[in-house]
């Protein structure tokens, strides 16, 4: 049964296996059909007058008297555009100067032209039919858009190389398309240069919407972020936008108050965009508008009008280095074809007939190193396309040879040094033009090696890194602009700063009556003005104090919302709510909350707090019993431990002392006492290293513990009333509101007990105020990350929060945060982490009164009882003398003085 059932399935996949063969097939059937109709529909056009005389050009080229091998390349192009006109003219010139001087050459380049009237379809049945009937070996393409790309697979599968004078460069994965012309992403590097020069970090890109352009535009942002800018936004326009389209975009642009616009359109387009752009009063000195090579190369073919709109504007495009050749060619080109073209002298010579031209003699020059057995002539050894199934298209055996050898070309040219690497053309000069009047004006150039300089000197390495002219920029102003549309209508930058503040060392305003302006100071301030002179642009700004009701942060933050202010500056936290209404830079204070309370370091019974009460008790209770103990079995065999009552008694007691610091010198003759003694001395070992680390440890850190009777005081109108102590399992009716600092001292100092306080709640920042203020009476003692700390507030889409943001955070890494920090906060620096104990304080006599006042009251009494002793000596000797001075017994007294005497020496 399962062997029945996998048959089965094995039948039904291969029948859809089958079906789906046929679909591919049918497609592919179709595909080359549409491509013969194409084929056959270009075959039956008749070849332009223009491209027959060049054909005849091309042919009369021949040496009669040299039996010759004739290549043909074929060149598609569109003869109605400019472009067309003007590479056909320079091609045939092209062949007719080179065999002319070299006429020993045995080989010889016959052009077959395909006019592709500007549509990439017919390009593509051109390309078909010079490699099916013309049997050409290599191709020449003037422009090549996106949807002519089929033409790289197709010559890549017929070996046959593929020279394209366009700008737009094509994967490496083609290895028979070879670009001989300046690659338009490498021109990327030199706008970023340009845009740094003039310390411009964000800038707004105008595209033209094809595909060629839309894959550029990843080089261009690859570009742009290594070089730390920030393209804002990127403007798409189609070459069929119309003037409203238009300018509805530019309008869109005006909001974004981005006034760097960069240009990557076709002149055409570029034109139009100009016009529009004039029109709504952009071209003023507030903006600045950057043209790439897509405009530059061709902007010769405009009119006046077009000029005096792109006024001010600046511009890249390939540098042609002057040369005597050049301008000879320039010469005989003007005079060889404006007899046809009437308008051919006025627009002038551009750069794709420059690039065609070198690229005919590097093409001539690698067909005769090849030679002629590379290329066999016609009906032998040709190749043949297949239009239904590409894959076994017959291929081209001179392809390889062809490729290699145009790769190796190296020779000075008209557009100067013409040299392939990885199939581009090596050339990374550009001119910048400043467009002004009725032309443009060259104001330097850019190298990647030399960056911007003023000359280029040819033959030779060096240059000089010396800048560029003066720019007239848009206007007829020589100041650059500044990058943003920061100022309407003339009018500065509003600042709300916060009139009504806590903390005058957070932000403090004072208002001048005599210049009527208000200033201000404190650490917020300092960190404002900071960040704000390292903008790469200057901004003109004045503080508006806030006072009154509408002084609430939260109402400050709104005036911003409400266009009132154009920034709010302050201690303002960041919170969710508010970021709906404006946007917070980067935070320039520690993150969250922290606790403070009062150092309890004054008790006077301190030095017992190591060890609990009843360890007190059972350690005396043992000191005592270890003492008695020995005493019993030492007092009947060692002297030591006899004696009187009250010598025995005192024995016990010192014997168990001395041993706490070993420190006893009576001798034990009994092995019982001995080994009660070797216990009870580990005992104490362990005991008093326990009370000193203990010890230690409470000198180190003071801890301080909260109980749910405390009163937990926090910040009065503050946004986080009741917020910070919602995790504390705090009653609300145990919550006391503060307004100052002076109020925060008074109510830790009394404590809850007291109609205080037991801790106070508030943000880093003021909590490190208070701290700095009384730094050795409290610290903090935990904190926790609930909040985000300061931040400056801006109109939603300010372009002013992301470069205040990163100039924040380059003052942060340089230091400069801490450096005000020590500045306002002097007496306590942040505290690296919310759990970290405070700095312990220097032990002073309070902390063992208690241990001095028991050492005092015992040295008092041993004092009063040795003077009692002493004066009822003395007391005692006065009243035998007089005794015996009444008996009349004289000898006796003197005895009684030499007994004493010898009794004291004795006793000494």
């Amino acid at each position: 049964m399962c062997r029945l059932q996998k048959q089965t399935t094995f039948r039904k996949t291969k029948r859809r296996l089958n079906i789906r063969g046929r679909k591919l097939k049918m497609k592919m059937k179709i595909h080359g059909f549409i491509l013969f109709l194409l084929f056959c529909e270009f075959r039956s056009q008749p070849y332009p007058d223009k491209l027959k005389s060049s054909q005849q050009i091309f042919d009369a080229s021949k040496d009669s008297n040299q039996e010759t091998n004739t290549i043909k390349i074929g060149i598609i192009l569109d003869t109605r555009s400019w472009v067309g006109e003007v590479v056909q003219s320079c091609l045939t010139m092209a062949i007719s100067e080179f065999y002319m001087l070299n006429e020993q050459y045995k080989t010889r380049i016959a052009l077959e032209p395909r006019d592709s009237r500007g549509e990439p379809f017919r390009s593509i049945a051109s390309a078909f039919d010079l490699l099916e009937n013309a049997q050409v070996h290599a191709i020449m393409v003037p422009e090549m858009s996106s949807e002519e790309s089929f033409l790289v697979t197709l010559c890549d599968k017929a070996n046959v190389p593929l020279l394209s004078f366009s700008s737009v460069s094509s994967s490496n994965k083609h290895p028979y398309f070879l670009q001989v012309a300046q690659d338009e992403t490498s021109q990327f590097k030199g706008v970023a240069a340009f845009l740094r020069a003039f310390k411009w970090r964000n800038v707004v890109l105008i595209y033209e919407d094809t595909e060629d352009t839309r894959q550029i535009l990843s080089h261009l942002h690859d570009t742009f972020r290594d070089s730390d800018l920030d393209a804002v936004n990127d403007i798409a326009i189609t070459l069929k936008a119309t003037d409203e389209e238009i300018i509805k975009k530019l309008h869109n642009l005006r909001t974004m108050r981005t006034s760097i616009i960069i240009v990557h359109t076709s002149v055409s387009l570029s034109s139009q965009i100009f016009k529009n752009a004039k029109m709504l009063e952009m071209m003023s000195e507030d903006y600045a508008w950057i043209m790439t090579s897509k405009t530059m190369n061709l902007l010769d073919l405009q009119d006046s009008p077009v000029f005096e709109s792109m006024g001010g504007a600046v511009g890249f495009r390939p540098y042609i280095p002057a040369s005597s050749k050049l301008r000879n060619f320039t010469l005989r080109w003007r005079r060889e074809f404006q007899r046809s073209e009437i308008d051919m002298e006025s627009r002038g010579l551009n750069v794709f007939g420059i690039w065609a031209y070198d690229a005919v003699w590097a093409l001539a020059e690698a067909i005769e190193r090849a030679g002629t057995q590379c290329f066999p002539k016609r009906g032998g050894g040709g190749f043949k396309l297949n239009l239904r199934n590409l894959d076994h298209t017959r291929v081209s055996n001179s392809g390889s040879t062809l490729l290699n050898e145009i790769s190796r070309s190296n020779f000075t040219g008209l557009g100067g040094e013409f040299q392939l690497i990885n199939a581009r053309l090596v050339h990374e000069t550009y001119e910048i033009v400043n467009v002004i009047g009725k032309g443009g004006r060259r104001v330097g150039f850019w190298t990647p090696t030399c960056g911007f300089t003023k000359e280029i000197y040819q033959f030779t390495d060096n240059c000089s890194s010396d800048g560029l002219e003066t720019i007239i920029w848009p206007g007829f102003s020589t100041t650059a602009p500044k990058g943003w549309l920061l100022q309407m209508s003339g009018r500065r930058l509003r600042i709300g700063v916060p009139a009504n503040t806590r903390f005058p060392k957070l932000i403090g305003l004072s208002y001048d009556q005599q210049t009527n302006k208000a200033t201000t100071d404190g650490f917020c301030m300092d960190v404002f003005n900071a960040a704000i002179e390292r903008l790469l642009y200057k901004i003109d700004y004045e503080f508006i104090p806030l006072y009154g009701d509408n002084g609430s942060y939260s109402d400050h933050v709104y005036n911003v919302y409400l266009q009132i202010f154009d920034a709010a500056v302050g201690d303002i936290t960041i919170t969710s709510n508010r970021s709906q209404y404006v946007d917070f830079t980067l935070p320039f204070t520690e993150f969250g909350v922290g606790m403070v309370a009062r150092l309890d370091d004054k008790d006077p019974w301190f030095f017992l707090k190591p060890l609990s009460v009843d360890l007190w008790i059972m350690s005396a209770g043992f000191f005592i019993l270890t003492g008695f103990i020995v005493w019993l079995i030492e007092h009947r065999i060692n002297v030591e431990f006899q004696g009187s009552l009250g010598w025995q008694i005192g024995t016990i007691l010192w014997f168990a002392a001395s041993t706490l610091v070993y420190a006893h010198r009576e001798k034990l003759q009994s092995n019982l006492s001995r080994f009660v003694v070797g216990i009870w001395l580990f005992v104490v070992l362990i005991l008093t290293s326990s009370y000193t680390a203990n010890l230690s440890s409470l000198l180190t850190v003071q801890q301080i513990r909260l109980t749910k009777n405390d009163y937990i005081g926090y910040p009065k109108n503050s946004f986080s009333e009741g917020l910070h102590v919602n995790n504390l399992n705090f009653q609300d009716n145990r919550l006391k509101p503060y307004s100052s600092l002076e109020d925060y001292y008074d109510a830790l100092r009394k404590g809850s007990k007291n109609g205080g306080v037991g801790a106070i709640i508030d943000e880093i920042p003021y909590i490190k105020l208070f701290l700095a203020k009384y730094p050795h009476e409290f610290a903090m003692i935990n904190s926790s990350e609930t909040t985000n700390g300061f931040a400056f507030a801006f109109k939603k889409g300010s372009p002013l929060v992301h470069d205040m943001s990163r100039a924040i955070a380059g003052l942060r890494e340089e230091g400069k945060i801490l450096e005000m920090e020590k500045k306002w906060f002097r007496s306590q620096l942040s505290p690296s982490s919310g759990t970290e104990p405070p700095r312990p304080n220097t032990l002073g006599i309070n902390s063992f009164s208690g241990l001095f006042l028991v050492s005092g009251i015992s040295l008092s009494v041993a004092l009063l009882l040795f003077l009692i002793l002493v004066l009822h000596k003395k007391l005692s000797s006065i009243y035998s003398i007089i005794s015996m001075l009444a008996g009349g017994k004289l000898i006796s007294i003197f005895r009684y003085f030499f007994c004493r005497n010898r009794l004291a020496n004795r006793i000494g």
